[in-house]
């Protein structure tokens, strides 16, 4: 095996003793060789051939040469083969070195970090260099598995620009800092993330070159060969895609922590999911956070509710499609389920109260806030009840309403206490998470809407639609998505007894390449009628048009998948509200739905209908529906 920086000459095969079987062999085959010889010089001389004499002469020599090359190919396929196990033994110990290097970037441990960076340096060093000795340089000849063999190679230097001009830099940039240090004493290491994004950006072209080298590879044909390619390449294709959505991330995240001394501002909305909105729940609770070099710190939270004097500018679509006073009551602002929209709106509202400009809008669930708990360790509440990772949605949404009946003061008091050291339990004890763990709920939260973004800068925009999170109505035909939207008409905190369900059947191609889904959504009031006789007012509601304490009114919104539609749509018999139709409407070239439907408990509305997607659609039917307060309830 070569040293990792240089090959050794390589030892000429000593002679090895024949057996007698061999030298009977090779005797034979002198007196046949002999024999037939003497027999050719004999046709030869009676042919008085020259040119014929010439070319027996040529061919045996030709034989001769093959002979040698049969015997070195031999010896040759037994040295390859040797070396092939020295890489293989190398590339096991590079593999084994990736959990150990997983735990030193993570514990930030310099010393256990440096000691894994340097095996793996050593032995992918070690492989590059081994296969691209003469020997398997002449290997590369062979028909077919040449072909094989330069994959081999190509892996060997992809492999060694990988670790040599990515790896090394950028761990070489974090060395001595944990990824725990992201969060600490309640403010992000803006310099941590810096130093991340500055040596991936360099390294950055090295990994995009060196994977492509790899997923241009072609099928090999050694079984062996075929097996490790496979495997390699569908990781490999999952890192270039990690690679190319972390980089502008890492770009922008310090400008949106206000580095260098510039103060950012975001409205944060908790949004209350026992009172549904499309977007999630009646937002109740507005206030700030402002973040200068990473450090946060948290504004007052206030309601605005119904204050008078707001209007904002919405457009005839809107108007038309929600059939709500959006426009003049900040109660109302995200009873659209675009919260691009959302967002703007809030904004201005924002301004118009005299609370100053903002650079973005956050918005933020019960259950979002319990899924950190779950991470962070829980605390104790004013009253003494423990709120934590299993409970907090259930504090805030249900249980304070029956705690302090229909004192709506109390409520509000103890539900913004309770928000307020949920908020200052998490911030405090972020760093503490398991960094895989956060990024998990963030992303799981992003997709349910439970966290919902709208920044003012467009490259920051842009960047959260890239991380799912900016909840805005999909309008690519090639990505359908069905929506499913509920706001509460109850005027109560009955939603935290909804449950909604929507199943999709088998896609059925057109002729004309469109694809048709048998649909079918519920809504169900799973509350009982003791507790809706035994709830506070606050609770049920004091509508007049409810039938008895327990009936559950909503407005249900269906939105069909960009260049699709929606036909066939019936509702099950007394679903609707007597004196209510079906309405159908635009919004942002999505074909709208809208009806008002109502349940007694236990009962449930269906609908049943049919969905078509576009011809241009790539991906099946997906289905985007409003987050409830109780994730059991959704399915």
């Amino acid at each position: 095996m070569a040293s990792h920086f240089s090959q050794p000459a390589t030892p000429k095969p000593q002679p090895q003793p024949q057996s007698q079987d061999e030298k009977s062999s090779e005797l034979s085959y002198s007196r046949d060789a002999a024999a037939s010889y003497a027999e050719a010089r004999k046709n030869s001389g009676r042919r008085g051939s020259g040119g014929s004499h010439r070319g027996r002469i040529v061919a045996l020599v030709i034989v001769a040469v093959l002979a040698v090359i049969l015997v070195a190919g031999g010896t040759m396929g037994f040295m390859l083969y040797q070396s092939a196990m020295q890489v293989k033994d190398d590339a096991s110990a590079v593999m084994a070195q990736a959990s150990t290097l997983s735990d030193g970037l993570q514990g930030g441990n310099a010393e256990e970090l440096s000691d894994s960076v340097g095996v793996v340096v050593e032995k992918v060093n070690a492989i590059n260099e081994e296969v691209h000795t003469p020997l398997w340089d002449f290997a590369t000849i062979i028909p077919v598995v040449g072909e094989d063999i330069r994959s081999v190679q190509t892996l060997g230097s992809a492999a060694h620009s990988l670790v040599n001009d990515a790896l090394v830099p950028v761990t070489n940039s974090i060395s001595g800092m944990k990824l725990s240090d992201l969060f600490q004493d309640g403010a992000v290491n803006v310099g941590l993330i810096q130093a991340i994004s500055g040596s991936l950006s360099s390294a950055t072209p090295v990994i995009q070159e060196s994977l492509a080298q790899i997923l241009s590879l072609p099928e090999a044909h050694i079984p062996q060969l075929r097996d490790v390619l496979s495997r390699v390449q569908e990781p490999i294709s999952q890192v270039q895609g990690v690679v190319d959505q972390l980089q502008p991330i890492l770009d922008l995240l310090p400008q949106m922590l206000g580095a260098n001394g510039q103060t950012r501002t975001y409205l944060i909305i908790a949004q209350n999911n026992a009172e549904l909105r499309a977007t999630g729940g009646l937002p109740g609770s507005w206030g700030t956070i402002s973040v200068t070099d990473g450090v946060i710190s948290m504004g007052e939270f206030v309601s605005i509710l119904h204050d008078p004097g707001l209007e904002v500018q919405i457009t005839d679509d809107e108007v038309a499609a929600i059939a709500t006073n959006m426009n003049t009551d900040p109660a109302q602002v995200n009873c659209t389920p675009d919260f691009e929209r959302v967002g703007q709106l809030a904004r201005e509202y924002w301004i118009q109260k005299g609370f100053g400009e903002v650079n973005g809008v956050i918005a933020i669930d019960p259950v979002f806030l319990q899924r950190l708990l779950a991470l962070t360790g829980g605390f104790t509440a004013s009253d003494g009840e423990a709120v934590d990772g299993s409970n907090a949605a259930e504090v805030l949404l249900s249980g304070t309403y029956w705690k302090f009946g229909n004192d709506g003061d109390a409520q509000d008091e103890y539900f913004s206490s309770v928000a307020g050291l949920a908020f200052e339990q998490v911030m405090n004890h972020l760093g503490d998470a398991d960094i895989k763990q956060l990024l998990e709920v963030f992303d799981h939260s992003a997709k349910d809407g439970r966290l919902l973004v709208w920044m003012e800068n467009g490259d920051e925009q842009a960047l959260v639609e890239e991380l799912g999170a900016s909840g805005k109505l999909e309008t690519d035909p090639t990505k359908p998505v069905l929506g499913f939207y509920i706001n509460d008409d109850t005027y109560s905190k009955i939603s935290w007894y909804a449950s909604t369900s929507t199943t999709v059947g088998e896609g059925v191609k057109n002729a004309d390449g469109t694809t048709t889904y048998d649909v079918t959504s519920t809504l169900t009031n799973t509350i009982t009628p003791e507790i809706s006789w035994s709830a506070p007012r606050y609770v049920i509601g004091t509508s007049g048009e409810k039938r008895d304490p327990s009936d559950m009114i909503m407005y249900l919104f269906l939105f069909a998948p960009a260049g699709g539609s929606i036909t066939d749509l019936n509702v099950s018999e007394g679903g609707l509200v007597d004196g209510f139709g079906i309405a159908t409407a635009s919004l942002n070239g999505l074909q709208v739905y809208r009806m008002r439907a109502h349940a007694l408990a236990g009962e449930t509305v269906t609908l049943t209908y049919k969905v078509t997607t576009s011809a241009e659609a790539t991906e099946p039917l997906a289905v985007r529906t409003t987050p409830l307060a109780q994730e059991s309830l959704m399915n």
